[in-house]
């Protein structure tokens, strides 16, 4: 681990032995958690070698605190992984009216579970693809929140200057990358430049009734994953795939209705001018796009839970040279049960690209060997005819995982 995660890690000792000594208007905690992964198939490579420190720091004071998380990470896999990124560092303030926030955060919209159709504002870092938890997979942008904290009523208005865009795998020594030519390079940015033209700005009204929620929201902002475009250098003799991020304005809603044991969710989003790629794969084009998300979570009783999503998306104004078809849809499910007092926690996740044939599967078990350890394995299974998870299939994978909460 290098100097700046030692120091890190003194810094946040001593703050916690201040902490605890005397009452004050600190607040301090953190986990450390090791995570580690390899093939199943020859070579047996690791796909995923990390260790991360998280420290988090809380100071209050009256109707404000300040927050702020680090992430020392020493990762074996990708070197330019390790380091001290600033996970979220913002002040919150609030009264009877307003609750304000600035600096960076991560904002979720929608009630969908792991699948993006009104969460658009905080993007994702996929440089080890599905190798971490989805909270993990958030990442923070630099901007500000007002909101309206009522009782029935929420309304909130979100301004992120500087937006970021997903973070892909596309590192050469990175066993998640895509599958190029050896002569390919990425010109990937990482956000637009810093001009007011250029910012993200939203706003959601959230309603709470007494037999279900719904908010609608409207948003303009960017693909944040990237339509890919080819291009080719004739000096280097190089193709070089950019990754383009055009700007869209979204207009959707959801709603969460608890029935009994079931809570139905759906989310609905019209994207204009979203932009999707060419089979060419030379341009792109904009388009508007319908999308809509429907799940259902079944609380059966014994600490068992189901649940299962199906998200589509249509293309208006469809040509036959687009990448995409004019359908597309995708399915998610989850099982879980919980044994031995709650302790030991079996799960089933499973992702279908229903359009590709392709799927993606996670049976994993999580233990607490005491309140602050908790013990996890699982194996993580790619298949199908093409697409992404299909491409996955070398990296078929068992994995371990243990975390500790300070």
């Amino acid at each position: 681990m290098n100097k700046i995660a030692v120091f890190t890690m003194v810094v946040a000792g001593t703050v916690a032995s201040l902490a605890m000594a005397q009452e004050s208007p600190f607040q301090f905690n953190g986990f450390v958690d090791t995570y580690h992964a390899a093939q199943t198939e020859w070579p047996h490579d690791m796909t995923s070698s990390r260790t991360r420190l998280r420290t988090e720091l809380r100071v209050d004071y009256e109707n404000a605190y300040l927050f702020a998380s680090l992430n020392a990470t020493h990762n074996s896999v990708l070197d330019d992984r390790t380091g001290v990124q600033l996970q979220e560092a913002y002040f919150n303030y609030t009264n009877s009216v307003l609750d304000i926030r600035a600096g960076r955060q991560i904002v979720v919209w929608g009630v969908a579970d792991g699948l993006r159709v009104t969460d658009l504002i905080s993007p994702v870092d996929y440089t080890e693809f599905m190798s971490s938890d989805y909270d993990d997979l958030r990442m923070a942008v630099d901007g500000f929140r007002i909101k309206y904290p009522g009782e029935r009523v929420n309304a909130e208005i979100v301004y992120v200057p500087v937006p970021r865009y997903f973070q892909m795998p596309i590192q050469e020594d990175n066993p998640w990358r895509p599958n190029m030519p050896e002569n390919a390079t990425f010109d990937f940015p990482e956000g637009p430049d810093a001009r007011f033209k250029n910012g993200d700005f939203g706003t959601r009204l959230s309603f709470f009734l007494s037999n279900f929620d719904f908010s609608v929201s409207a948003l303009h902002t960017h693909n944040q994953s990237p339509v890919t475009v080819a291009s080719y250098d004739i000096e280097k003799d190089s193709i070089i795939i950019h990754g383009v991020h055009e700007t869209m304005t979204m207009f959707g809603g959801d709603i969460s209705m608890p029935l009994g044991e079931f809570v139905i969710r759906a989310e609905v989003a019209e994207y204009l001018g979203e932009a999707l790629g060419y089979r060419s794969n030379f341009d792109y084009a904009r388009k508007n796009t319908f999308n809509a998300l429907g799940g259902i979570d079944w609380y059966a009783g014994n600490n068992w839970t189901f649940m299962v999503q199906y998200l589509h998306k249509y293309i208006a104004d469809y040509s036959d040279e687009l990448s995409a078809e004019k359908n597309t849809s995708e399915m998610t499910f989850r099982i879980s049960k919980e044994l031995l007092n709650n302790t030991l926690k079996l799960s089933l996740y499973g992702m279908f690209d229903i359009d590709n044939l392709a799927y993606y599967g996670r049976a994993s078990g999580d233990y607490a060997l005491t309140d602050q350890v908790t013990l996890s394995a699982g194996y993580d299974h790619f298949g199908g005819k093409r697409g992404q998870l299909a491409q996955y299939k070398k990296n078929r994978e068992v994995w371990a995982k243990a975390k500790y909460y300070f």
